[in-house]
């Protein structure tokens, strides 16, 4: 309900300064989730915008109902929101709708106002001044829609996919994707390439759905530029098998090549039921998944608490406060939330939001309480609670605390992987090459990272057969002996060239 104030239950803008400074004393960089489509229906601008006040009148995109024979119908056209229902919501003063590409609360801005983009590109600018370093623009591609507001036209698919934005029996092309929204994008990076008083690169990272072509179409290139980088959401329906990775990696090479573009690999996030759960809990599984997000050419994007092994809250539909469960559980009913139909499919986003856990104290350590000794300590129920309960099974190991001295804990293999990737240049800028002679082998991965300014190779061998062991020749790969530099497996041995590797787990073997 304001871009450039601090809700109190979080703290003060001090507090966030001090956050800032203490990233940055860090030598990391710290980037925020930016929402520029829409603002909450509490925001003064809508306020004056539902009274036609303070020159507010039309920074939302307010229509009239449709009148057919007399009676006023239900809505100006037929846009959907991107859950499907309809889009519309009337408002009872104004006499008239406004659209909302999400959730109703969530009015869109109408950035066809000069006024209403120049507002939002002094939020960018407001936190650039701050010295944030980058956005993460939520809902991106939705920003402009048809000026003409014409029916989006029919379609026979129902349910959308991350490449396919039609759905619910609808056509989108009016309302997602639309051309003015990617020329947005391209006047978006020239803003903060050259608009901040502080001058430093800025990065720009879009959530933003459809086929490879419209995503390179949202990024541009060297000549017109356009988002620094893109979601690749199609990895987060990943099927752990072999030829998967083998077609996906592929297909990102043939259709993102370096230096061009850069594919963003992402696994998990907080619209979809944590990995721990999709991978039937499987912690072997996890720890492939993580060694093919931090070894993969690309940029990783790690959800919070994949790093510890996080598993899935048990809050249920009627529980939640997920303002998508509300919207879904009159009409799906909790044994098929449940069920391994929707395995992959979280209307309780509730579940893959809770806590951080840090300890295994009260609150998983996630809220401290200060005593009156002046200590801090964490605070006990009743005291003080979170927003959503802690997972019990952060009692039982899953915690920070709990995993920093384990040596195979997957805190430490998310560490390993982070210190191996900082250092290896052909791991953070080296180019990628996949490896026929293993990769027809059934079961197995192996690809090759080079930097050629260096020469230095690195392998990545997987075994995703569960369970079993994989023994075969690496020279192969390689006519020098190959040295084990990182394992998800303690089992995992390389003699000579002869490389036993157990299932399912990951190798990261030099030349």
């Amino acid at each position: 309900s304001d871009y450039t104030s601090i809700n109190p239950e979080y703290g003060t803008m001090e507090d966030v300064e001090e956050l800032i400074d203490g990233v940055h004393e860090r030598d990391m960089k710290i980037v925020f989730d930016m929402v520029m489509n829409h603002t909450s229906d509490q925001h003064q601008w809508f306020k004056d915008s539902i009274l036609r006040r303070n020159g507010k009148d039309d920074w939302y995109i307010w229509q009239d109902n449709q009148t057919i024979g007399g009676c006023i119908s239900t809505a100006p056209n037929n846009w959907r929101s991107m859950l499907g229902n309809n889009g519309w919501v009337y408002n009872e003063h104004r006499k008239q709708s406004y659209f909302a590409s999400f959730l109703p609360f969530q009015p869109d801005l109408n950035y066809r106002n000069p006024e209403v983009k120049n507002a939002m590109l002094n939020v960018v600018k407001f936190w650039m001044d701050k010295r944030v370093d980058g956005f993460r623009l939520d809902i991106f591609n939705v920003i402009y829609k048809d000026p003409g507001f014409g029916h989006n036209p029919f379609t026979w698919r129902l349910i959308p996919s991350h490449e396919e934005v039609n759905g619910f029996f609808q056509n989108k092309k009016n309302t997602v994707n639309h051309p003015d929204t990617i020329a947005f994008a391209k006047e978006l990076r020239n803003f903060v390439d050259n608009e901040s008083s502080v001058q430093k690169h800025r990065f720009l990272l879009g959530e933003v759905m459809g086929k490879p072509d419209m995503l390179k179409a949202f990024m541009g290139d060297s000549l017109d530029p356009g988002l620094n980088l893109v979601f690749m959401f199609e990895t987060l329906d990943f099927d752990f098998k072999a030829k998967y990775f083998d077609r996906l990696i592929r297909k990102f090479e043939d259709h993102y090549p370096s230096p061009d573009y850069t594919p963003v690999i992402v696994f998990s996030n907080h619209d979809i039921r944590r990995m721990v759960y999709r991978l039937n809990g499987h912690m072997a599984k996890v720890k492939v998944v993580a060694t093919l997000q931090m070894t993969l050419r690309g940029v990783p994007c790690i959800y919070y608490g994949e790093e510890i092994g996080m598993t899935e809250g048990n809050i249920r539909l009627y529980d939640a406060q997920d303002p998508v469960a509300k919207l879904y559980r009159p009409c799906v009913p909790q044994f098929l939330y449940d069920s391994s139909l929707l395995k992959n499919i979280s209307m309780n986003r509730d579940n893959c939001r809770t806590p951080m856990q840090w300890s295994s104290d009260g609150h998983g350590g996630f809220i401290m309480n200060k005593y009156g000794d002046g200590s801090n300590k964490a605070s006990m129920k009743g005291v003080s609670d979170p927003w959503l309960p802690v997972n019990d099974d952060s009692l039982s190991g899953i915690n920070v605390e709990s995993q920093e001295d384990e040596e195979h804990s997957m805190l430490m293999i998310y560490r390993n992987l982070l210190a191996l990737r900082k250092s290896e240049p052909a791991l953070f800028r080296g180019d990628l090459k996949l490896h026929e002679s293993v990769n027809n082998l059934r079961g197995l991965l192996c690809y090759e990272r080079v930097d050629t300014e260096t020469q230095s190779r690195l392998f990545v061998l997987i075994n995703f057969k569960t369970p079993s062991n994989s023994i075969f020749d690496s020279s192969v790969l390689s006519d020098e002996p190959l040295k084990i530099v990182f394992s998800t497996d303690k089992r995992n041995i390389i003699d000579q060239h002869k490389v036993n590797l157990y299932g399912p787990s990951a190798l990261i073997l030099r030349a």
